[in-house]
């Protein structure tokens, strides 16, 4: 796995929508990260450090693994990434 080299470049702010269920999901890993890192863990730091993995990943990686996830996201979805 090859990391990109980190710079400290301006953070945007966007939204994200989540189910009661998910927001559960990332407050625990922001615990857990927490306990083990020893200080305090953002849900932000949570999310771009998937969206970092994920950036380190092959294009095939995304196809098999995340693509499927994303459809079944549009699938079940209240009209986010539905077609225009």
């Amino acid at each position: 796995m090859q990391r990109l080299p980190r710079q400290q470049e301006p953070l945007k702010v966007r939204a994200v929508k989540l189910t009661p269920a998910l927001e559960l999901t990332l407050q625990s890993l922001s615990q857990h990260a927490s306990d083990a890192l020893g200080r305090p863990v953002s849900h932000s730091a949570i999310l771009r450090a998937f969206l970092r993995y994920a950036q380190w990943q092959s294009p095939t990686w995304a196809a098999s693994a995340l693509h499927p996830l994303i459809a079944e996201e549009i699938a079940q979805g209240g009209g986010w990434g539905s077609k225009k």
